[in-house]
């Protein structure tokens, strides 16, 4: 399930990332700015997984197809001409559009209740809430990914809530630097 690895790996490092991104920005206090910052990064960060996971991906699996051609001993057999080698091409290229995607929209869940600033919360508010539903967002994947892999669901859940949590103290802590 190559496809499962690259959602989760990108619903986490957009929803961690920008989780950061939008409490250290916090800091200013301007709604503008923590929101331009937020999507700023997160199309960013889509972008680097994008290009990150194409170019892993298609490092390791040429090298898997170079050494499989090698061991065809005595074979002219490119797998270059082969479907072998187109659907390993289609699958580096699906897997790079996942990662980008998942992290672009795991990016967009710390920044959503800023969009309420003004309307709904307050700025302190709006702070609570992005921790909170970054952390939801990543014990219901922790849960998922439990169920998936037969472990326990709730403590697959609430590792990957505990480093949200972690990611936002580290974050917060920010704050006393810039006073």
């Amino acid at each position: 399930m190559p496809s499962v690895r690259y959602v989760s790996r990108g619903l986490i490092d957009g929803s961690l990332s920008i989780l950061g991104v939008v409490l250290g920005a916090a800091v200013g206090g301007d709604v503008k700015v923590i929101i331009a910052a937020g999507l700023g990064g997160g199309i960013a960060n889509c972008l680097s997984n994008v290009f990150g996971a194409l170019t892993a991906e298609r490092a390791a699996i040429m090298a898997d197809l170079k050494k499989t051609e090698e061991d065809l001993v005595g074979s002219d057999v490119r797998l270059k001409d082969t479907k072998i080698y187109t659907n390993q091409k289609n699958r580096i290229l699906q897997g790079g559009a996942l990662d980008g995607l998942f992290t672009f929209i795991g990016s967009t869940v710390p920044i959503a209740p800023f969009l309420l600033v003004g309307r709904l919360v307050d700025l302190e508010t709006a702070i609570l809430l992005s921790v909170a539903v970054t952390l939801l967002l990543l014990f219901v994947l922790g849960v998922y990914l439990g169920k998936l892999s037969k472990e326990n669901i709730l403590i697959s859940g609430s590792k990957l809530a505990l480093f949200g949590l972690i990611t936002a103290i580290i974050a917060s802590s920010l704050e006393f630097f810039f006073r």
